[in-house]
């Protein structure tokens, strides 16, 4: 694992498979308890190892941000359908 700022970070992982979700190519890994879970290919990679930059005036794409959006519309709505612990919605 490549990317620095993942707990996985520098240990070996075994993939399970490959798959493609909302056109992002993510690995399936086993985990050392025998779980399963996704990583980003994009994180395996060198160039995901490269120091981060600090800039003056950061920039953001829009690309980006509606990528973001996305994912914490797909968070919440999970969050909202998932029952609590007393079965409540």
């Amino acid at each position: 694992m490549q990317y620095p700022w993942h707990a996985l970070h520098g240990q070996a992982l075994d993939v399970e498979r490959e798959l493609t979700a909302d056109d992002e190519r993510v690995y399936v890994i086993a985990l050392s308890d025998g779980s399963l879970t996704h990583l980003p290919v994009w994180m395996t990679e060198t160039a995901a190892a490269a120091p981060a930059t600090v800039v003056t005036s950061p920039v953001v794409s829009v690309a980006g941000l509606i990528t973001l959006r996305r994912l914490l519309d797909a968070v919440l709505d999970v969050s909202a359908a998932a029952p609590d612990a007393q079965g409540r919605r």
